[in-house]
């Protein structure tokens, strides 16, 4: 019959096992229960180390504390549509759904931008201290946006425009200070994200438009001063305005100047019958008569016609004259010669008259000249008129960029500053303050420490109950062996 003990064998089992072999026992809900139980001080043995160990673990572990902000979403003027054209209260909402409206805005609120923004505020060094001193400086940003966002948790319920941020640090107040630099940023960057701000790009145009403007003018003044040019359009007027007048003068110049050749001439083909000399006292004055006649026809004849009347008449006298004088062999009486005075009248006016032609001459020479250089001027002007005129049209163009810019520069800069005031769906109902109470994993690190230890120490039982030869009741042997057990023994 078997013994019944720790090792019990049926004494039919020995025989069936030496005949059939080795045979693995058929093991049953007892069977394993006495295993376990006889395996309890390896069990032991594996559970109270590793409980110790949870437990120092998770005693160890840090105190954190969770500071909350809640925010209240509603329909703002970024989520509706609003024509071109029309009146205001077509306007109508983008995005009706409100699960849509707040997650949108969790993603904002999730941004890696955002958590960026708020690290820059708090400073990585006062936020987490030892990231900043173990990292490197390339890493460090990218380690401590990935430590704010790991620890910021947002949220909303369904069909509630509020939402909800928490924010974990082993400091209460530091907790509280990154959520506000969190939610601040936040909504900061939903600003600049809303509001299509392009003053910036137009203040760069018209800066880039202000340095062409400039380098024109500089382009230009070089032109001028090259081609010693100050204001072309004056200067054409002016030139215009000489060259007319030079004209005019030079004309008048002309005809004074042939009036008195004219002139000239006339006294010289009179001083050729003036004598030099004349008789002074004559008792005949005939031969006076005679001259005087024949001056005044000379004289006449500059403003009558040789076949007028006047001239006529004393073109008889003259001809009796000298056929009275014919007549008579020579003057009577006692005759005194003696300058000729209108001889030396005439001679005084050729002289004048002949400085005058020359004045005139010189005064022509100038004018001629003058007008030369004027024309001569006026066509360089026109040769340089071309290049000039594109330098002006690109100056204009750049000038009028520069305007233009400017003006829509300040007319966004006035856009977006309204804008700006009228993104403000988003109010903060509950700013972040620092927690009174903190939270610790240690119980739960315990527990699990726990769960942990028996669960391996079980592992272990059973692997030891499983992998033993014997049978550990009667029941076992009948199940393996299919005879019946009449008694047990036990052993001692």
């Amino acid at each position: 019959m078997p013994l019944s003990g720790e090792d019990t064998t049926g004494s039919a089992a020995a025989p069936a096992a030496r005949q059939a072999g080795f045979v693995r026992p058929r093991l049953g809900a007892l069977d394993v229960a006495v295993y376990l139980w006889r395996a309890k001080w390896l069990m032991a043995a594996v559970f109270v180390p590793l409980l110790v160990l949870g437990v120092l673990a998770a005693a160890a572990l840090p105190r954190t504390y969770t500071a909350t902000s809640r925010l209240l979403v509603s329909l703002g003027d970024e989520y509706m549509y609003r024509p071109s054209v029309g009146r205001d209260d077509k306007a109508m909402p983008m995005s009706p759904e409100i699960e849509s409206l707040v997650q949108s805005e969790l993603e904002l609120l999730r941004s890696p931008v955002v958590a960026k923004a708020a690290l820059n505020k708090v400073t990585l060094a006062r936020a987490y201290p030892d990231i900043a001193k173990g990292c490197k400086p390339e890493a460090c940003e990218r380690l401590g946006i990935a430590a704010v966002t790991e620890h910021l948790t947002v949220g909303g319920t369904p069909k509630n425009l509020v939402i909800f941020a928490h924010f974990e640090h082993k400091s209460a107040a530091m907790s509280a200070e990154m959520l506000n630099a969190v939610v601040e940023a936040y909504l900061v960057y939903r600003t600049e994200i809303f509001t299509d701000n392009r003053t910036a790009s137009f203040g760069e145009q018209r800066k880039r438009f202000e340095a062409d403007l400039a380098q024109t003018d500089e382009k230009i003044r070089e032109y001028l001063l090259a081609n010693n040019l100050t204001d072309p359009p004056t200067e054409r007027d002016t030139l215009r305005q000489l060259y007319q007048s030079a004209s005019g003068e030079l004309l008048q110049t002309q005809s004074k100047l042939r009036q008195f050749e004219a002139q000239l001439a006339n006294y010289r083909r009179q001083i050729e019958s003036i004598p030099p000399d004349q008789d002074l006292y004559v008792e005949d004055s005939s031969q006076q008569t005679l001259t005087a006649l024949k001056l005044e026809r000379e004289e006449k004849l500059s403003r009558y016609r040789a076949d007028s009347r006047v001239i006529q008449e004393l073109d008889k006298r003259i001809e009796q004259s000298e056929a009275f004088l014919e007549s008579r062999p020579s003057p009577g009486g006692v005759v005194r010669r003696g300058p000729n005075p209108l001889y030396q009248q005439v001679q005084a006016s050729i002289a004048t008259l002949q400085s005058e032609v020359q004045a005139l001459k010189g005064q022509e020479a100038e004018l001629k000249s003058q007008i030369e250089a004027f024309e001569l001027r006026q066509r360089r002007l026109v040769e340089l008129e071309p290049n000039l005129a594109e330098l002006e049209r690109s100056r204009d163009v750049a000038e009028q960029s520069v305007r233009a810019f400017a003006e829509r520069e300040v007319e966004e800069r006035a856009r977006t500053e309204l804008s700006q005031r009228s993104v403000n769906n988003i109010r903060l109902l509950e700013p972040a303050t620092p927690p009174i109470k903190g939270e610790s994993l240690k119980l739960p690190a315990a527990m699990l420490a726990l769960l942990f230890a028996g669960f391996t120490a079980l592992i272990v039982g059973l692997v030891r109950a499983l992998t033993r030869n014997g049978f550990a009741t009667p029941g076992a042997v009948e199940r393996t062996l299919g005879l019946p057990v009449l008694a047990t023994v036990q052993k001692y």
